[in-house]
């Protein structure tokens, strides 16, 4: 079977055939895979801006979705034929951090041994992974919409402690920095979770159209234009009560602080250089009670996404409308250099022509 792999090491992506996979023991499931995306992780890795990633050729993606096509003798959760998604983070469940319940710091496995990371992943025609990675999708949901779960999971745990922080409130005012395709779920969950008083801060024109067509009612601005328009306000009255960072331009995220009003929240999703710190004045975060929230994967909150992608439905995870747009592993580098240029919000691999509609 063809497979796009890469070596981040490298910087480096490769089409190459391989066989296909076996089940490895009792507990496998092997999946055929429908649709497979590439996430900004993804360009993260191969920009050399990840430091723990193998040195060797991985095939690649983590979001994706497929048909049961063979299990082991011990799956009993699923079975041949189910639609699924798939989690591509497994806990050891034995650190001090599983322990507490927090496995998205799990020292030996999750984050550190995700699938299409650490280990082969879906942008193969087959994937062989653990049965309790696998989630049969509800019915309301496509095999296209299966393969954002895994971004909506993380969605869900960036949103999980932002309303644990208190900070949310029914009439808050939002900035969402980024208009990729985070930050286009990210608008798509306030919207659909009733909130109106929304900015979106994005500097390219192609991704600020593609907005357009979520037809939120949202304002869409470029970053000087928000600038303009939080000047000679009182930001500590009526700055932002949230905002939320999907670029990874630590610039923006320094400049947002300075908008933040009282009792604000700054959560940063985005996923940034290591090696580029932003400034961050103590006194202005104990003045104004601010509070900076980190997201980190997806714990335990994948078969809850599968529940929102299925109430969000059409109206928000519709490919056109956000933007998303279906390619063959041969094209993989257009799909790239469209992605890069803003052209597109995101990048899905159709691997199974069969798969196409479901």
């Amino acid at each position: 079977m063809e497979v796009l792999q890469c070596n981040g090491k490298l910087g480096k992506l490769r089409l190459i055939e391989v066989e296909k996979p076996k089940l490895r023991g009792p507990d496998d499931v092997i999946v055929k895979v429908a649709f497979a995306g590439i996430c900004g992780t993804d360009l993260h890795i191969l920009s050399g801006e990840f430091s723990h990633i193998p040195n060797t050729w991985v095939t690649i993606s983590h979001e994706f979705s497929g048909v049961v096509e063979e299990i082991g003798d011990n799956v009993t959760n699923i079975k041949v034929g189910d639609r699924v998604g798939v989690d591509p983070n497994r806990a050891c469940l034995a650190c001090k951090y599983c322990r507490r319940g927090q496995v998205q710091h799990c020292q030996n496995k999750g984050a550190r041994d995700s699938t299409g990371v650490f280990h082969d992943g879906g942008m193969a025609s087959h994937c062989v992974v653990i049965a309790d990675q696998v989630h049969k999708l509800p019915e309301g949901v496509s095999l296209q919409q299966g393969a954002l779960c895994e971004p909506l999971s993380c969605l869900l745990h960036g949103w999980n402690r932002l309303q644990k922080s208190g900070c949310l409130q029914a009439d808050s005012r939002i900035l969402v920095i980024g208009a990729g395709i985070i930050g286009n779920l990210w608008v798509s969950m306030l919207h659909h979770n009733g909130y109106r008083d929304v900015t979106v801060s994005e500097p390219a024109q192609g991704r600020r159209d593609i907005l357009a067509n979520l037809e939120t009612g949202y304002k869409v601005l470029t970053p000087a234009e928000v600038e303009a328009e939080e000047e000679g306000k009182d930001a500590e009255l009526d700055g932002f009560d949230v905002v939320i960072e999907c670029s990874g331009f630590p610039p923006a995220i320094e400049k947002s602080v300075a908008w933040t009003s009282r009792g604000a929240a700054l959560v940063i999703f985005g996923c940034s250089p290591r090696d580029k710190p932003i400034k961050l004045c103590p006194e202005e975060v104990y003045r104004k009670e601010l509070m900076v929230i980190g997201c980190l994967i997806n714990p335990f909150t994948y078969s809850k996404a599968l529940k929102l992608a299925d109430a969000m439905g059409e109206r928000y995870l519709s490919f056109e409308r956000l933007g998303v747009q279906i390619f063959k592993l041969k094209e993989y580098e257009t799909a790239l250099a469209q992605l890069k240029s803003g052209g597109i919000s995101k990048a899905v691999f159709n691997l199974n022509n069969d798969l196409f509609f479901d």
